[in-house]
């Protein structure tokens, strides 16, 4: 949980409404950001809302700036350095020094050889830190100070970057892997088993073939009906259809010798002999009968 000064606390919400604006014009989602740099989404929302007791201390707070930042197109390093990680008004400054202290110690008086005397400790204030012993030479330590609080500051962003990002990318991980598991396993459900074909026989090619290829015989009659009528059909002295046909009804039949064709609705059938064109046998619901030879064509279906 982050300690915050009150002037930490004004630049940290400054800072987020800022980013999270951005961000919204954007369009993007603030778990796809969190993913993208190792944060958790928490922290994220922390970090826009201001709310300083959901964050780590400043100076990792000042590093998730900079990395979310970066991760909308901006200055990153800049808008970091607005986050102040030590509030000025806790520095120990020569102007803190001047001021007397608000519990009531007196404010230290220079020396005649430069250096400032400080008060012993009291018993009101034997529990405060005291500030770090003059140098004898005249030097301030505020230069130490500063050099050990930024030495401590750098050793503790790298360790929460090996401790904190090692267990983000996992995470990252599962959330991936849970988020593709499904799309796969829709994908092999959805998918049927492609059935084992066998190649044809030769009996089914021959088949094949023989539908396929045109009738050729001394004898082919084709009809073709376009109204209900009786067929009969003899061909080489055997019947090889004989019943009611429908409407749309088409068949051809072929024949060594002679073929007839037997009909009690002349005007449905329409007959094609030997190749010829298809002509209309007569008038509806006319008998007729028609003997077609080798040597027949068209004009032995229009000769009545």
């Amino acid at each position: 949980m982050a300690k915050l000064a009150p002037t930490q606390i004004e630049q940290l919400q400054s800072i987020g409404a800022y980013l999270r604006q951005v961000r919204q014009e954007q369009g993007l989602a603030i778990d796809m950001l969190a993913n993208q740099i190792f944060i958790r989404p928490a922290l994220l929302k922390a970090l826009e809302s201001g709310h300083d007791a959901e964050l780590p201390e400043p100076v990792f707070i000042q590093g998730f700036i900079r990395r979310y930042a970066e991760a909308l197109g901006l200055d990153g390093q800049t808008i970091a350095q607005e986050f102040r990680v030590t509030p000025v008004n806790v520095l120990p400054t020569p102007e803190l020094l001047e001021r007397a202290d608000t519990n009531g110690i007196a404010t230290p008086k220079p020396h005649t050889n430069g250096t400032a005397a400080l008060p012993p400790p009291s018993p009101q204030t034997s529990d405060r830190t005291p500030l770090p012993e003059p140098d004898p030479a005249g030097r301030s330590p505020l230069p130490l100070v500063l050099s050990l609080a930024a030495l401590a500051a750098i050793l503790g962003l790298g360790a929460w970057g090996l401790f904190g990002r090692s267990n983000e990318p996992s995470q990252a991980n599962n959330n991936s892997a849970a988020e593709t598991t499904p799309e796969a396993t829709s994908t092999d459900a959805v998918t049927p088993a492609s059935p084992e074909t066998t190649p044809p026989s030769e009996e089914d090619l021959k088949a094949e073939e023989e539908s396929s290829a045109p009738l050729e015989a001394p004898v082919v009659v084709s009809a073709n009906l376009s109204d209900r009528a009786w067929l009969s059909v003899v061909a080489d002295g055997e019947n090889v259809y004989e019943g009611v046909a429908e409407s749309g009804f088409e068949e051809t039949w072929t024949a060594e010798t002679s073929l007839t064709l037997r009909t009690g609705n002349a005007g449905g059938v329409e007959l094609s002999v030997n190749g010829d064109r298809a002509v209309v046998m007569g008038a509806s619901g006319v008998v007729r009968t028609v003997t077609v030879t080798p040597d027949s064509g068209v004009e032995s279906v229009e000769s009545p």
